[in-house]
Parts: C-alpha cells; sequence; structure tokens
C-alpha cells in the first residue's frame, strides 16, 4: 500500500493514544500492507502482534509471540510472508511465518548471528537479511529462502565499532550500519545477485550514532545522533552509494532512531530523554535537507519509530511506558 493518492501531506503528528506491549518494546515495524505493526520487547523475550485499522490508523490486539533473548530489533519482508527479530543475548535472529490476510506469526526457528544483534533489515528483492552484530562489530549476511522465508550462510563484514543500526537501499545497491561508538556510517557495496557486502569505507557522523534511514529516491541518507542531540544530514550518489556532508540539525534530547516517509518529505527522530519526544522535520526533496524543529510528545524513552507506507500514521515504540504510541500525520 502506497502513500495515498490525491493526498498532500504536510508532516505534523497529532494525536497520543498508546497501545500496550509487553515489556520494554526496543524496534517496531509495520508491514508493506500497513495490516499489521509488531514490536519487540526487550525483557519479555516476545513480540507483540498489532492489527493496523488501514483507515484510521488504530491498533488492537495483544498477542505475542517468543523469541530468542533480548530481542532488540524486527523487521517484514516486502511479500509480508515473514518477520525477523535480532536477539540480542542468544545471539541470534528469531524467523517467523506470517499469515498475510491476519498478520499472525508462527514458527520458533532460530538462526545464529554475530555477537549481541541489536538491528535487522531485509533487501526489497526478499533475497537477503542482515544483522548488526553490536559487541562483535560486523554485519552478519544470510540468503533468504524466498518460497519459505528460511534464513541461511554465516558469512560477516566489518564495521565500525557498535553498530547499532542497519539499513538498505531501496535499489538493493548500498547497505550502511550506524557505529555508536566510533560516531560513524559504514558503507557496503551489495551484489545484487548474490548478497554479498564489499567494502570498508566510512564516514563521520555525529556523537553517537544510534540509528541510520535512508531515502525511498536513495539520494539522502541520515542519522541520529545520540550524546550531540543531532541528526546528521548525507547526500547519496545513487551510482555508487558513496555519502558526502556532515551537515546536521538539532533534535530534542538524545534521539536514538530516525525515519523518513516513502513521500521523502518528512524526517522524524525519537528522542529518549524522559520526557520522550518526537522531532518533526520537513525535507526539501530536491536537496536532501532538513528544516523544522517542532516536537511532540510521547512515551517515556521511546527507541523506535515508523511512518507507515502509506503516509498517514507514525508509531513508537516506548521503551520504559511499555507502549506504542500512535500518531496521525497530515
Amino acid at each position: 500500500m502506497g502513500v495515498k493518492r490525491g493526498v498532500v501531506f504536510t508532516g505534523a503528528l497529532s494525536g497520543t493514544s498508546t497501545i500496550a506491549t509487553g515489556s520494554a518494546p526496543q524496534g517496531i515495524c509495520i508491514s508493506a500492507d500497513g495490516a499489521s505493526v509488531y514490536a519487540a520487547n526487550y525483557t519479555s523475550n516476545t513480540v507483540s502482534i498489532f492489527t493496523r485499522d488501514t483507515s484510521t490508523g488504530a491498533l488492537s490486539g495483544t498477542s505475542t509471540i517468543g523469541t530468542g533473548a533480548r530481542p532488540y530489533s524486527v523487521c517484514i519482508s516486502a511479500d509480508g510472508a515473514n518477520v525477523y527479530a535480532a536477539n540480542y543475548t542468544s545471539n541470534t535472529v528469531s524467523i517467523f511465518t506470517r499469515d498475510t490476510s491476519t498478520g499472525a506469526l508462527s514458527g520458533t526457528s532460530t538462526i545464529a548471528a554475530g555477537s549481541a544483534p541489536v538491528s535487522v533489515c531485509i533487501s526489497a528483492d526478499g533475497a537477503n537479511v542482515y544483522a548488526a552484530n553490536y559487541t562483535s562489530n560486523t554485519v552478519s549476511i544470510f540468503t533468504r529462502n524466498t518460497s519459505t522465508g528460511a534464513l541461511s550462510g554465516t558469512s560477516t563484514i566489518a564495521t565500525g565499532a557498535r553498530p547499532y543500526s542497519v539499513c538498505i537501499s531501496a535499489d538493493g545497491a548500498s547497505v550502511y550500519t550506524a557505529n555508536q561508538s566510533s560516531n560513524t556510517v559504514s558503507i557496503f557495496t551489495r551484489n545484487t545477485s548474490t548478497g554479498a557486502l564489499s567494502g570498508t569505507s566510512t564516514i563521520a557522523a555525529g556523537s553517537a550514532t544510534y540509528s541510520v534511514c535512508i531515502s525511498a529516491d536513495g539520494a539522502s541518507v541520515y542519522t541520529a545522533n545520540a550524546t550531540g542531540n543531532t541528526v546528521s544530514i548525507f547526500t547519496r550518489n545513487t551510482s555508487t552509494g558513496a555519502l558526502s556532508g556532515t551537515s546536521t540539525i538539532a533534535t530534542g534530547s538524545s534521539p536514538v532512531s530516525v525515519c523518513i516517509s516513502a513521500d521523502g518529505i518528512s524526517v522524524y527522530a525519537a528522542n529518549s530523554t524522559n520526557p520522550g519526544s518526537v522531532s518533526i522535520f520537513t525535507r526539501n526533496t530536491s536537496t536532501g535537507a532538513l528544516s523544522g524543529t517542532s516536537t511532540i510528545a510521547t512515551g517515556i524513552y521511546p527507541t523506535g519509530v515508523i511512518v507507515s507506507a502509506d503516509g498517514t500514521s507514525v508509531y513508537v515504540a516506548n521503551y520504559s511506558s511499555n507502549t506504542v504510541s500512535i500518531f496521525t500525520r497530515s
């Protein structure tokens, strides 16, 4: 489900409703069809499964499924058939089969990752899954069976110090990690036939680089810098994947997650210091520059933020209040 036709968004957020999750939700994701939202609950070792009303953005449902130990991040395949969770303490990725009609999850299989995987992402072609391993300073590279969702492979590639987030460009040509301790972004070239990664280049970001995201047009990359209280803005070479630029924009206190709307006009940063908030930025779709300093309050210690593909809703995982905040985007 793409951006709603005929709707021009400003990016502003409204609404203060929440829904209960498991204990300490860390990561959050939404299905491409907009029908399901999932939250990885760090201390209850579960994923919460919510049904989303595609007309209103409201969430319902309180079911959960068990994961490995200390799930930190969750992602969903573009075909909607599988959900994956990165399990920090058990050094694994959990593999779930998703019912595309109901959003329910089944299956409890896992695959070994590196040490302390904290982030997981999947390529748009569905062929590969990547996990950022925080204490082994690597990215694990998995091949995905596009029929069953099973993962195979144990190869890794080195990153900067303490990779906290991993993302992949829509064209499938580039993978990036936000390296929290080295204050950098690692830049990898992806072989679109095999999923293999190459390259060891990095670019400096802000202080304590926690999260990285890329615009759908592939032209911009953004990082949330927790102790710098900023978002870094990079221009991406759409031919090579290289990044340039060192500009930043101020956020609220301790941003740990950043995301961009599918229409490319809005960037949101989750600011984790209590009271939690989301910073709202307007993106120049020609240059990638950000403007605006407005914020909206969330639950306590927000750790993940996402925008629905139709552009109408924003969701925030609140670690310390055990909730997801639900915002309407206008």
